[in-house]
């Protein structure tokens, strides 16, 4: 049996958590040593990432040309979708090094005969210990406290444990699954919203997102953990805030294009929210007179909470490994994106 011809694609420019290099390759074969037989492979390393600003130079995309022309698989993150199509005749299979897809929307660009798949459940080890964190800080008003040092302000005040009490986490995937071990460790209730209602390990229980706000009531804390697609956008706003119980708490770990901002600011600002996690952004970076810097009672970091640095590409590259493994078995894959849901 011919091998596979697989395209790693990455970037000079790349950090430590998301570079894929000889050395992470090797790794992963020695992990799936039946892959050496189904595949070969070619790193093609362009001088930044391609959805940078400023992108690639000519010299990237003659590289990228050169190397895709003959290539069955790739594994990347993002390269042209406009030319793929002509470029790239060969290709069958295509893995994201992300969870979310909403950056090759829309899909039009993708062969019917390709199969796309992406990486989550990548994030979850790192997601429920980001999640645990984010469960205490709530719990201990930590972003109440931030805001009084940030103003050389005593504010003393007592709280309670938080074992017992109950989170509502909206999205019940694999990063949802990981929010809700983190809830079990720490004893809180776990009540999943999802379009796909079943019983799951974890979840006390899980209802439709028609019924969010029957749900928001209950919670002490909320985590968003949604994908980004059209149906979701600002899919939490005024009228989710108004539905959850006074001096409840948000954690949004998925996509800032879920969450409204205004609507979040508003809530902050009358002290309907205890205070809010936020790690992702409808603009990121965030810029410098965005309003949320300033704030009260929010902690924000830069879209890293859920990245493991050392593990993350790893854990991308055994998903990857186990579906050309299942490919040469005729078996279906993991992880693939639906094109009509874009997830």
């Amino acid at each position: 049996m011919e091998k596979m011809k697989i395209l790693i694609l990455t970037a000079e420019n790349s950090k430590k958590v998301f570079r894929m290099d000889q050395e992470r390759l090797d790794a992963a074969l020695e992990r799936y040593p039946a892959v050496r037989d189904l595949a070969s492979f070619t790193i093609c390393r362009t001088s930044v990432s391609y959805e940078d600003s400023p992108g690639w130079n000519e010299e990237d995309y003659e590289k990228f040309y050169r190397a895709v022309a003959d290539t069955d698989a790739i594994i990347g993150y993002m390269f042209p979708l406009e030319t793929f199509r002509e470029r790239a005749p060969h290709v069958r299979y295509i893995h994201i090094i992300g969870a979310g897809v909403e950056h090759l929307f829309p899909l039009t660009w993708l062969p019917e005969q390709t199969r796309l798949t992406n990486s989550r459940g990548a994030h979850a080890p790192k997601t429920c210990e980001f999640a645990m964190m984010a469960m205490l800080m709530l719990g201990n008003d930590m972003p109440r406290l931030i805001t009084a040092q940030r103003e050389s302000r005593w504010d003393g005040h007592f709280l309670t444990i938080i074992e017992g009490k109950t989170v509502v986490i909206a999205g019940c995937g694999k990063q949802g699954s990981a929010v809700a071990q983190a809830a079990a460790r720490l004893g809180l209730r776990a009540i999943g919203v999802d379009p796909v209602v079943r019983e799951k390990e974890g979840f006390e229980r899980i209802v439709h997102p028609d019924a969010l706000c029957q749900v928001l009531p209950e919670a002490d804390q909320v985590f968003l953990t949604m994908p980004s697609t059209k149906e979701t956008y600002h899919a939490f706003g005024a009228e989710q805030f108004a539905a959850m119980k006074d001096g409840a708490g948000l954690v949004n770990i998925c996509r800032g294009k879920v969450l409204d901002t205004d609507a979040l600011l508003a809530a902050l600002e009358s002290g309907k929210l205890s205070g809010a996690i936020l790690d992702v952004y409808e603009q990121e970076p965030l810029p410098a007179d965005h309003p949320l810097w300033t704030a009260k009672n929010v902690v924000m970091t830069p879209h890293m909470g859920c990245d493991d640095e050392d593990n993350y590409i790893h854990r991308c590259f055994d998903i990857f490994f186990e579906n050309l493994i299942r490919m040469a078995k005729g078996e279906q894959l993991e992880n693939l994106v639906d094109r009509e849901l874009g997830y």
